[in-house]
């Protein structure tokens, strides 16, 4: 019976060792981004020149059901062009490192508006900028 909770004891201060460290880790943050690092984006728009712009998806983890991307561009002078990359239907999400090129003429402030839909039916936005 001496020896059964000697060895009891020793599996709980173990266990309480390893408790202790978690917690410690947590609130010191190890286990996190540090402060000045940024996620990595969604979805990139860029601007190559003034008759192109560039959509790209390189995918990540929080959207590896995203089945849709409805692409709303309005340049400068107001004529707005929306396109879609997969579909609501679909059951195979978007394959990370599509691209989408909207052709036209971009020489001022162009607005991108991206609403990503999702196979669990959910949406939501994933850029709304100006290039």
């Amino acid at each position: 019976m001496k020896n059964g909770l000697f060895i009891h004891r020793r599996d709980v201060q173990l266990l309480g060792f390893f408790i202790v460290l978690s917690l410690l880790l947590v609130s010191c943050g190890c286990t996190q981004l540090p402060a000045d690092s940024q996620p990595a984006p969604v979805v990139t728009v860029t601007q190559p020149d003034s008759t192109h712009i560039l959509i790209t998806y390189p995918g990540s983890p929080q959207t590896d059901k995203l089945v849709e991307m409805e692409i709303s561009v309005t340049d400068s002078k107001g004529q707005a062009t929306i396109k879609s990359m997969g579909s609501k239907q679909a059951t195979t999400p978007i394959q990370y490192g599509s691209t989408y090129t909207f052709k036209g003429s971009f020489d001022g402030k162009d607005h991108v508006l991206i609403t990503g839909y999702f196979s669990d039916g959910s949406q939501k936005t994933l850029i709304d900028t100006t290039v």
